[in-house]
């Protein structure tokens, strides 16, 4: 629980849940420092700092190429906090009167097809 609760501490950030959401969208392979600093137009301390907070909780993963420092999401971590966030969705909806039933993916295979997707394995 409590490695949860740092996770949704980071990202209850608005300047770290972009950074966050860039590094989603930049796939597998994430993207290097000097990018997302374009992009999210922030100075270099205050990145640096949403960074360490994102990497120390766990939801991103950091390696160095050279002089630069890539970051990208860590695809098995953000799946476990998915499934953790969605585990008991629509608990008991199919009990109640009148209710549609739900044609969505359950919590546990959406978190392993995301993890599938982006080369992760589940932890």
């Amino acid at each position: 629980m409590k490695e949860f609760v740092s996770q949704l501490s980071a990202l209850g950030q608005s300047g770290r849940l972009e950074i966050f959401r860039l590094l989603v969208r930049a796939g597998p392979d994430g993207t290097c420092v000097d990018e997302i600093k374009r992009r999210v137009k922030m100075p270099g301390s205050t990145l640096s700092h949403h960074l360490d907070a994102l990497t120390r909780c766990g939801l991103l993963t950091a390696h160095r190429a050279g002089r630069f420092i890539y970051y990208a999401v860590n695809w098995p971590k953000a799946a476990k906090l998915i499934r953790f966030m969605t585990e008991d969705c629509c608990a008991g909806l199919h009990k109640t009167p009148g209710a549609s039933p739900v044609r969505s993916l359950s919590a546990n295979r959406l978190s392993r097809k995301i993890t599938r997707r982006h080369g992760g394995h589940d932890e």
